[in-house]
């Protein structure tokens, strides 16, 4: 398996979230897989690993970020050889251009060839995993959404594709009173606010969140809370809650733990997520698991992933969102209805579910 979503700056982001908890659920099946990583030459090996991993033996040179994806086919397959094992499986993309090995590629998304004009650079590197993937014995969706996307941007025969939505670690349920309490002297966060989760590049509009923002903040005296690394968007994030004239009730707080994302998930009075495509968007789930209702977009994965639980409005409509949030907040009923309907819908994406049905995969590429 591709192991460099466990390393460096993909660890904290859904691409390493995704294979820490595959990985998870694989340990807790009756028969576990033994499973190897190739990892990245120039970065530390991930820490905690679950007991089904074997020694790490081989690495994939680190070469500039543009450049990687298209070497990737060759540093991969050349990793590959004479490698003891029934399959390999790419996380993401990171298929080898020729291999003896069954290959099993997770697709999370295809935003770039999506969204061409927002992540050029990005698409130009994917070009190469992109055609490789109808060479794929399987290839696993992480939704319904992203199966279309492969169907409609690839020649991949339609049989060879399975949807295996993802799961939830365990560690997103409501926090506790102590810990909220905690959590908001720690950032010194002190009355009601709405909740946004993820970097806000163009694809997750910070400006329809201040607009939204703004328009709640007509009715209700909330603050907004931004969490995630911001990266290069730190200024633009900025510079739009500014605009909106939000200023001192915005927070942009960075990158936080797993223990304080779960009390601001807990603390928040409503989450919000504004997102313009989603491969799958774990957010509003993990929202949901820990007790506060979600308002969503209706767009790519979100219908299938939130499903009747959340609270959907039409895609990009700030003051259908803002009327939305305003419900929530208006109505206690309401508020605990969604928190009940959420709580068992999340209870539903397991990893170990997850992992069941991957490794029905394997064995089916395996013939066994």
């Amino acid at each position: 398996m591709d192991g460099r979503p466990l390393q460096g700056a993909s660890s904290v982001r859904g691409i390493g979230s995704y294979e820490r908890g595959l990985l998870a659920g694989f340990a807790e099946l009756e028969h576990p897989p033994k499973v190897s990583l190739l990892l990245s030459a120039h970065q530390e090996p991930p820490g905690g690993a679950p007991g089904i991993l074997r020694a790490q033996t081989r690495r994939i040179p680190v070469i500039h970020p543009t450049l990687q994806p298209v070497a990737d086919t060759v540093f991969v397959a050349r990793a590959l050889r004479g490698a003891r094992a029934d399959l390999y499986h790419a996380i993401e993309f990171g298929q080898p251009v020729r291999t003896r090995l069954p290959v099993v590629v997770t697709v999370h998304d295809l935003i770039p060839f999506v969204m061409p004009r927002d992540y050029p650079w990005v698409r130009r590197a994917r070009v190469p995993g992109l055609r490789l993937l109808r060479r794929a014995d399987a290839v696993i969706a992480v939704s319904e959404s992203t199966r279309r996307d492969v169907l409609h941007f690839t020649r991949t025969d339609p049989e060879r594709i399975t949807v295996i939505p993802e799961g939830i670690s365990p560690v997103f349920h409501p926090a506790s009173n102590e810990a909220v309490q905690r959590l908001r002297s720690k950032l010194h966060v002190e009355g009601p606010f709405l909740l946004a989760v993820g970097t806000f590049d163009p694809r997750k509009r910070i400006g329809v969140l201040a607009d939204v923002v703004r328009r709640v903040r007509h009715d209700h005296d909330v603050a907004v809370v931004i969490a995630g690394d911001q990266g290069t968007f730190t200024r633009f994030v900025t510079d739009e809650l500014d605009r909106a004239g939000l200023g001192e009730h915005a927070r942009v707080i960075g990158h936080v733990s797993n223990d304080d994302l779960v009390a601001l998930y807990t603390a928040a009075e409503v989450f919000v997520f504004t997102s313009a495509y989603e491969g799958f968007g774990l957010p509003p789930l993990e929202s949901m698991a820990c007790g506060t209702p979600a308002v969503v977009f209706d767009n790519s994965s979100l219908p299938q992933v939130s499903g009747s639980a959340a609270c959907m409005v039409p895609d990009g409509d700030a003051s259908a969102m803002a009327t939305a949030i305003n419900r929530l907040l208006d109505n206690p009923a309401e508020r605990d209805r969604r928190r009940t309907e959420g709580l068992a819908w999340a209870s539903t994406f397991t990893w170990k579910r997850a992992a069941e049905l991957t490794f029905e995969i394997y064995e089916k590429v395996l013939g066994r």
